[in-house]
């Protein structure tokens, strides 16, 4: 084989080679129970009120816009108190997403989940004694079926009930 052609072959195999560990990197410090799909969207500002939709038609009140989050977006806590100890709970969705090429990204939900352990007034919000559960990971498969579907009967831009664009 040709000097030339092998230093090049070799090149390439390194190139990929880092490719791959560092995709694998990034996937290993999503921790949790993570639902991933591709889309195709026209923008990133539109995938992102297409998530924040989303979240919202799946129950989850807006969360607050942090200043230099991108490739981020959170919901709210969306709270379900009960009246006994470990069956109140509140859960918050988040997003990530990835640029995979020209109007290609790939999203990645997580449904974050936690009880509450309050024994004397579990149904006092003030009171709750939030701990760490299980991630909701059917709560994250229905956030991306929703946008999928969503975007494939190109309905996925329309308001939640009670909003209006811009305000």
């Amino acid at each position: 084989m040709n000097p030339l052609r092998a230093a090049a072959l070799v090149a390439v195999t390194l190139a990929l080679a880092l490719a791959l560990c560092v995709a694998c990197a990034s996937a290993a410090e999503r921790q949790g129970n993570w639902t991933q799909a591709d889309v195709v969207i026209p923008s990133e500002r539109v995938l992102r009120q297409a998530l924040v939709i989303a979240m919202q038609k799946n129950g989850f009140p807006p969360g607050t816009e942090e200043v230099g989050a991108q490739e981020t977006v959170s919901s709210g806590w969306k709270v379900e108190l009960q009246p006994f100890k470990g069956d109140g709970r509140r859960r918050r969705a988040h997003a990530e997403y990835e640029e995979l090429g020209p109007r290609e990204w790939r999203i990645y939900v997580r449904v974050e989940n936690e009880t509450n352990e309050e024994l004397a007034k579990p149904l006092e919000l003030s009171r709750a004694k939030w701990e760490r559960a299980p991630d909701d990971s059917e709560a994250a498969s229905r956030i991306v079926r929703y946008l999928l579907n969503s975007l494939a009967e190109g309905g996925a831009l329309a308001p939640v009930e009670g909003q209006e664009d811009g305000g």
